[in-house]
């Protein structure tokens, strides 16, 4: 065996492999006629984040579980990574409970697990479970909540990324948002 043509032809492979990357991965990639300096900025959209549920279940006499359920659908042509959802739920006036979901990424993105990411014009579904604990002040929205009647006011805030086709950070938004259910 010719271990010479075998040296030639894997490194041939990893050559073209390695220009493939830099030119593609890099976004340096110019059609005849198609320069960067005549192209128009791509529009960026909100993600959309909507309250699809809130799920209350009685534990006893003095604390429900209460499931809020978002979806978020990215409506750009490039990746988005939604880091974070912070939320508190109110009934009237009263604050019933609070939450995050995911995590503020440190590093390389794919290495957290908390972040989630959304493809282009894809919708994910996001859920988390908190306590909310009756007392004397909130009873009266605490029973409503438990037997279904509550009128579900939920304030927060989300964090997301939008990425290139390399994964590096091409636009950052922090949205606040005030949803109701039903």
């Amino acid at each position: 065996m010719n271990t010479k043509a075998i040296y030639a032809v894997g490194g041939g492979i990893a050559a073209v492999a390695i220009a493939i990357f830099f030119i593609l991965g890099s976004g340096n990639l110019r059609l005849p006629g198609g320069g960067q300096e005549n192209a128009a900025p791509i529009p960026v959209t909100d993600l959309q984040i909507v309250l699809k549920d809130i799920a209350v279940q009685r534990v006893d006499e003095r604390n429900a579980n209460v499931q809020v359920v978002f979806t978020a659908h990215n409506p750009n042509r490039s990746t988005a990574v939604l880091e974070t959802i912070h939320y508190t739920v109110f009934v009237g006036e009263f604050q019933m409970t609070s939450g995050d979901i995911g995590v503020s990424p440190e590093g390389f993105v794919a290495g957290q697990p908390d972040t989630f990411p959304i493809v282009s014009n894809a919708t994910i579904t996001l859920r988390d479970t908190k306590v909310a604990v009756r007392n004397s002040l909130t009873a009266s929205s605490w029973d409503s909540m438990v037997d279904g009647t509550a009128q579900f006011r939920v304030e927060g805030a989300y964090t997301y990324r939008l990425t290139g086709s390399n994964f590096q950070t091409s636009y950052f938004e922090n949205k606040e948002f005030t949803l109701t259910f039903p």
